[in-house]
């Protein structure tokens, strides 16, 4: 068995000199691996399996949304942009000149009636909102296989998020927003 043994011979100086040594050391140490106070880090953003939603299924619609529990992503198009007419050409918008798209993360799981209501929902608060800061639509429009309606293709690229912080949102995996039907 080993018995440490300290030098009893420790001036004032020398045990004051080590003292601030061992509470620097403590301090940095504490920073290095301090905890997280809580924050949300968003590490990606994906919504290429969840469907499209809107408020109305029509033409004139510029809102469009996806939701997935507590997560939301919104596009809003230019007026207009949407059209039942099959597509001679791709359609281009920019993000954020001419639309915007916005990334949101809530308290707690959300429905459509967020964006439709014409009150909010009580009690849902945004931890995080995010919006592009780059990015562009591309949509096509084709006639549905039956004739009777009409089929956008909405697809994004280049998209680049910043956060209410500050922070850009580099992880983005949104290449196909989704299909929006409209009736003939």
């Amino acid at each position: 068995m080993k018995i440490i043994t300290f030098d009893s011979k420790l001036t004032p100086m020398k045990s004051s000199t080590l003292m601030r040594k061992l509470f620097l050391a403590v301090l940095l140490m504490s920073l290095f691996f301090s905890c997280s106070d809580g924050d949300i880090t968003i590490q990606s953003i994906s919504f290429n399996e969840i469907g499209i939603e809107s408020c109305t299924q029509s033409t004139a619609t510029t809102l469009l949304f996806k939701i997935n529990g507590t997560e939301s992503l919104a596009l809003q198009l230019p007026e207009g942009l949407l059209k039942n007419s099959v597509s001679e050409q791709t359609i281009q918008s920019s993000i954020p000149n001419q639309a915007t798209l916005n990334y949101r993360i809530f308290s707690e799981d959300i429905s459509a009636s967020y964006y439709c209501s014409v009150l909010p929902e009580i009690g849902v608060n945004v931890i995080k909102d995010a919006n592009a800061t780059a990015g562009t639509i591309f949509i096509n429009t084709s006639l549905s296989e039956d004739g009777n309606s009409f089929e956008h293709e909405i697809q994004l690229s280049g998209v680049s998020f910043t956060d209410q912080d500050g922070k850009r949102i580099t992880d983005v995996n949104l290449n196909d927003f989704g299909i929006f039907t409209t009736p003939k």
